[in-house]
């Protein structure tokens, strides 16, 4: 075969082979993107456990929504905004389409109204939403109950329920007074205000009772919603007790208060591992027995040793850390490298935001950035503010400052189905393969 033949040959077999390489470096695998699709879609929130001791279970289905309810809400077709919410104070249900939370108001509405309001608001994204709503999850009446017991803490109560069957289930301990059960309860006044009405019953006298004597019902009360229950100590434990509950890492109800020095809110919060990401620091509550109002302090200013804030606590005080309202936060959705919710504790700039998100995400589109600004719990009022991330980030365009309850999105890209070709790996690989043909043809010794 002469050299030519050869040459030819070599040159249309490599030729194919060069095109395989070239065409299948770092091809997509089947599967990945299908992998990232899954990923993007929102997790689906579980149902609320509801928490129950006494009292009838069944929910009336068509009865108004308030705060605080559990609701299914049932989008054909579309999973994003499906799903399980809680209504917040505010009487909102957070509803989540294109990666952003959005109010809708459904307070004092019945399920088949609050189909509406959400129909009316997924019209804006969806031609004919067709939207179920069901009720999941009603709050039950709770009372609170610490002192000398072994299960401290809130405890569900029915219409019916009375002082014996919270103890019960509570268990009082060895060391408990019964004779100074004190009862809190806040009841409205003639003017329409609230006030403190404290209730001292003497529960020894109704659960010892001689033989043939009728218990004094007096002192069985039936309870109402939010009453505190505190069962005082035979002998106290250090100088009495405090509670912290709300926002906090270990709620506790009976902490001990040493008797000297004094302890601060401060260290009390403290003690129970501090408060989580969602506290409410800016407004802790401490209710005091000899109180009508609850002290208000900011947490923040007591950690830096203000003495107006840092408190000190004294026995029979029930510290409350709140949650956060949901326009306290910054949603960060799109393209960012951690999404989600961060607080809004303090002045926050754009910048600020991306930073606390870990930046922007590869592939992402950073010249389509847009801030959505809710004035209102009205959808068709919210403000969009478009940005370009790589010009503010390197100085061409000012900084933008953040209000409570913004959305910030960037469009998230896609890498590349296939890798761009390297150039120079594919130069190599043509000179590697003309010089083996020509030391097998002969032609590197000077052949034809």
């Amino acid at each position: 075969m002469s050299d030519m033949c050869v040459f030819r040959n070599f040159r249309r077999n490599w030729v194919q082979v060069a095109m395989v390489l070239l065409l299948g470096i770092g091809a997509l695998p089947a599967g990945a993107q299908q992998q990232n699709n899954n990923q993007n879609q929102p997790p689906q929130q579980p149902p609320a456990r509801p928490m129950s001791l006494f009292g009838d279970e069944q929910i009336d289905p068509n009865q108004p929504i308030k705060p605080d309810f559990v609701i299914n809400v049932s989008v054909v077709g579309e999973p994003e905004p499906s799903g399980v919410y809680t209504v917040d104070q505010a009487g909102n249900v957070s509803i989540r389409y294109a990666g952003i939370m959005t109010p809708v108001s459904v307070k004092g509405l019945t399920p088949a109204q609050a189909e509406d309001a959400i129909k009316l608001f997924l019209k804006t994204y969806i031609k004919n939403p067709q939207v179920k709503v069901t009720i999941v999850q009603v709050p039950r009446p709770i009372v609170f109950v610490g002192g000398a017991v072994k299960q401290p803490g809130p405890i569900v109560i029915g219409p019916d329920t009375t002082l014996v069957d919270v103890l019960s289930r509570a268990e009082w301990t060895e060391n408990a007074d019964l004779t100074q059960v004190r009862i809190t309860r806040r009841e409205k006044a003639d003017d329409g205000t609230e006030k403190t009405v404290p209730i001292i019953v003497n529960f020894e006298s109704y659960i010892k009772i001689g033989e043939g004597k009728v218990p004094d019902e007096a002192q069985n009360p039936v309870l109402k919603d939010k009453d505190r229950i505190f069962i005082g100590f035979k002998s106290l434990p250090g100088n009495g007790v405090v509670s912290v509950q709300g926002e906090v890492a270990k709620p506790t109800v009976g902490i001990p208060l040493r008797n000297n020095p004094p302890m601060t809110v401060r260290e009390v919060i403290n003690l129970v591992g501090g408060t989580t990401p969602n506290a409410n620091r800016k407004a802790v509550t401490i209710r005091r027995p000899t109180l009508d109002r609850p002290l208000v302090i900011d947490l923040d200013k007591a950690e830096q040793g203000d003495l107006v804030n840092n408190i000190e606590i004294r026995p029979d005080d029930a510290v409350y850390v709140g949650k956060l309202e949901e326009n306290a936060y910054i949603n960060v959705n799109g393209g960012f490298v951690k999404t989600g919710k961060f607080v809004y504790d303090r002045r926050m700039t754009l910048t600020q935001a991306i930073m606390e998100a870990g930046g922007v995400a590869p592939y992402a589109r950073v010249k389509e950035g847009r801030i959505f600004r809710h004035p209102d719990s009205d959808p068709k009022n919210t403000m969009v503010i478009s940005f370009n991330w790589r010009d503010i980030a390197s100085g061409k365009q000012p900084d933008i400052e953040l209000q409570p309850g913004d959305t910030v999105w960037i469009t998230p890209g896609t890498p590349p189905s296939r890798p761009p070709v390297d150039l120079l790996t594919a130069l190599n690989a043509l000179n590697s393969a003309a010089w083996t043909y020509m030391i097998l043809s002969g032609r590197w010794w000077g052949g034809r």
